[in-house]
């Protein structure tokens, strides 16, 4: 009974602590005392109070039908059968609420004990909610998703006062195949249950989850394909797309910061006496596509994506050159005159030419060419150069 009473006494202190930074920081005081709040939450904050007013009383949620619909749709529905049984037995006896997030943030499932169901349900953290940092702050999902690792939010360690009540226990659901991150599974209660074995529990869990992933998964949401021959997919089914809407795609990708209708004009069309109208029009046109996952003002993806001529560059510049091999298909958009995808393809395709200039095994090269699609060029010249290099 003591040690409880020194525990809620400790947990009271610590409340009050980071209550007190917190709403120095909102206010914009420069009395902060950083050793009461830890660095990863700080930058939370920071990132936070840009897009984000404290005055928010609940997250963004779909309607029913949709989150059940993402919810079937999703590897990780099939991957977290067997766990769900112990999920909502954990809840039960903790006075928690389970929950399940896509790497977008948005919840697919949960399941609330008696203690959390209102409370739950009262800040929109159901199934369909969004809680993601940009669109609640700093919270253990945004945050898990953020540094891809397990994370605990305590009290007002939360950016939004309405989550001030609560403590988070998140952690990333990892492909064990590609290390990719496929979600997020969190457990939550109020701050006065407060334990260091949540994090333990919720971090195991998904790791289990994890293990039961399919071997195969869509790289993302929406995967690009554009080196060599164009193949698009959103989630994980081909979408066939006219050209046009293939460079709008990738010119998406290559801006997530977004693009002004102007920007994009300029981008996409350069000199061409093309009205915005109809660039809106494409745009709108994609959007339905896309189940209005492209945003406006600025425009840019709502959606997790995955593109291999970003993912190429990535690996070229990192000199990462056997990863960089065997995704190069061809040239970026060979077809596409758009001003910036032609920057972009010459870009690529000098930095893989001084890739294959390195690479001295033909073996690599000639593997390369078997399995390309496309058989590229460049690959090509290079094999031939080594071949009918004179023997010492």
């Amino acid at each position: 009974m003591a040690l409880a009473s020194v525990r809620g006494s400790r947990l009271t202190q610590r409340r009050s602590e980071i209550e007190t930074q917190w709403s120095r920081f909102v206010a914009g005081s420069p009395f902060i005392k950083t050793d009461n709040v830890r660095e990863d939450i700080m930058s939370s904050w920071q990132r936070s109070a840009q897009h984000l007013k404290p005055q928010r009383l609940h997250a963004p949620a779909d309607d029913e039908y949709t989150a059940a619909r993402h919810w079937q749709e999703s590897p990780l529905c099939q991957a977290a059968r067997r766990e769900q049984d112990a999920m909502m037995q954990l809840a039960k006896e903790g006075e928690l609420v389970a929950a399940i997030a896509d790497p977008s943030g948005r919840l697919l499932w949960t399941f609330a004990s008696n203690h959390m169901r209102k409370r739950a349900e009262a800040v929109n953290f159901t199934a369909g909610g969004h809680w993601d940092e940009r669109s609640v702050g700093t919270n253990a999902i945004g945050l898990s998703l953020k540094l891809r690792r397990s994370v605990t939010v305590f009290s007002s360690e939360h950016y939004l006062p309405f989550v001030h009540d609560w403590v988070c226990y998140g952690a990333p659901i990892i492909h064990p195949q590609s290390g990719e991150c496929v979600g997020i599974l969190d457990m939550s209660t109020t701050w006065n249950q407060h334990t260091p074995l949540g994090q333990a529990a919720v971090t195991e869990l998904a790791r289990s989850i994890g293990r039961c992933l399919p071997q195969n998964l869509p790289l993302a949401e929406l995967e690009i394909h554009a080196l060599g021959q164009p193949r698009i997919l959103f989630r994980g089914k081909p979408m066939n797309l006219p050209m046009r809407q293939v460079e709008i795609l990738c010119l998406l990708a290559l801006n997530p910061q977004g693009l002004t209708l102007e920007g994009f004009h300029a981008a996409l069309y350069g000199d061409l006496p093309v009205s915005t109208a109809t660039l809106k029009s494409e745009l709108s046109h994609l959007r339905r596509l896309l189940d209005g996952k492209i945003g406006s003002r600025p425009y840019r993806l709502q959606v997790p994506v995955w593109a291999d001529f970003i993912r190429v560059w990535e690996t070229l510049r990192q000199q990462q050159s056997q990863e960089a091999f065997s995704l190069y298909r061809g040239s970026f958009l060979p077809q596409s005159e758009s001003p910036e995808i032609e920057e972009w393809r010459h870009c690529i395709d000098a930095v893989m030419g001084k890739a294959l200039e390195s690479c001295q095994d033909p073996s690599v090269l000639m593997e390369k060419l078997c399995h390309s699609t496309s058989g590229s060029e460049l690959v090509r010249e290079r094999l031939e150069e080594l071949v009918s290099r004179p023997r010492r």
